[in-house]
Parts: C-alpha cells; sequence; structure tokens
C-alpha cells in the first residue's frame, strides 16, 4: 500500500506540473500586450542578456519567450554556469525547483544548488546585473525550492515576483531589509513587459 500510495503521489504532482505548464504557455499567447503603466526600472540592463534556471522548472523557457515577446533579445541556457557569463551585461535567473525538471536532467538539489552557487558568484564577480524572476507562485516556496530561493533571491539585484508566491510576505521583507528591489505581479505574464522597461 505506501509503494502504491507514493506512485499517486508522484503522479499527482507530476500532472500538476503538466497542467500548469500548458495553462502558462497558452496564458502567453492569450495575454494583451498593452503599456505597462507605473513601472519603473530600478537601473538600465544591457545587452547581451542571458536566461537561466534554478530548479529547472518551465519558468527559464518561459521567462525566455516573455521577453522575446516583449523584443528583448536574449540567449537561454537551462544549466548555464559561471563560465557562460562571459560576455554577459545581465542575467535573469528564474528560480523555483521542479520534481519533473530536475529528472529530466538527471539533476539532484545538490547538484542544482552548486551550479547556481557557481553562477551567482562568479556574476558578483564580474559586476553583471542579476534579475531574479519567481513566477511559480505558492508551490514553488516550498520543499526543494525553499532552499533555491534562499540561495538566490538575495543576491539579486531586482525581484520580480508572482504575488501568489509572496503570499507570506517573504519577498516584501527581503526586498526591506537587503534594499533589493521589487516588483509583485498580478499575473505571470506580465513578467516580459516589466523587465523590457529596464532596456527602454
Amino acid at each position: 500500500m505506501v509503494g502504491i500510495t507514493c506512485q499517486a503521489t508522484d503522479m499527482s504532482v507530476q500532472l500538476r506540473e503538466l497542467l500548469w505548464r500548458w495553462i502558462f504557455i497558452v496564458g502567453i499567447f492569450l495575454q494583451p500586450w498593452g503599456v505597462v503603466g507605473q513601472i519603473v526600472a530600478p537601473f538600465k540592463a544591457e545587452s547581451p542578456v542571458l536566461v537561466t534556471s534554478s530548479g529547472q522548472s518551465l519558468d527559464g523557457f518561459t521567462t525566455k519567450t516573455l521577453l522575446t515577446r516583449a523584443g528583448i533579445a536574449n540567449d537561454y541556457k537551462a544549466l548555464a554556469t559561471g563560465a557562460d557569463l562571459e560576455k554577459v551585461k545581465t542575467l535573469i535567473i528564474a528560480f523555483g525547483a521542479s520534481v519533473k525538471g530536475f529528472g529530466a536532467a538527471g539533476l539532484t538539489i545538490d547538484t542544482e544548488i552548486a551550479r547556481t552557487t557557481n553562477l551567482l558568484t562568479v556574476a558578483r564577480a564580474k559586476k553583471i546585473r542579476i534579475i531574479g524572476m519567481h513566477l511559480g507562485g505558492a508551490e514553488r516556496r516550498t520543499g526543494m525550492s525553499k532552499e533555491i530561493v534562499e540561495i538566490v533571491a538575495p543576491a539579486c539585484d531586482w525581484l520580480i515576483v508572482w504575488e501568489d508566491g509572496n503570499a507570506d510576505g517573504y519577498f516584501s521583507k527581503l526586498s526591506t531589509e537587503k534594499k533589493i528591489p521589487l516588483n509583485l505581479l498580478k499575473q505571470p505574464m506580465e513578467a516580459g513587459r516589466t523587465i523590457a522597461m529596464a532596456f527602454k
């Protein structure tokens, strides 16, 4: 019975992940693209732009798609390391863990944390702007995501967060304590247009 229960739980997680992916992708193309009002980027971002993931959720590729649609040229590398930052001026890291993503990439939480830590350390040393994206909501705040969030978020120069993932006020508190600019989004699909303000 225990084995059956565990298997059912794993399937449930995977089904939720798959459903969330389809909703997000469809939402990208249905979302109206008007002018984002009252958004002022905290700094002027520069190209080249590298988009990556920490946690291997769909959020990294979604961020790339949203940026491209907003007219921002970018490269996407899900498993980027410090060695990939040679000519990069802006690093955009979408963070939050996906069980399915880890499995597909053949990673563990330990190897992902090591890669992420290396990436952030090199970016800081090179004075590369780091924009953190948390678009997965409350589901990407617990479990393995908790460790990733606590490593990535404090290292960012700007945080862009779907407000559903800030229900406990974690990002708001971090923003105040670390003086990290924070934009809370009503919908995840607003992310690309929000970042685009930094390239105007």
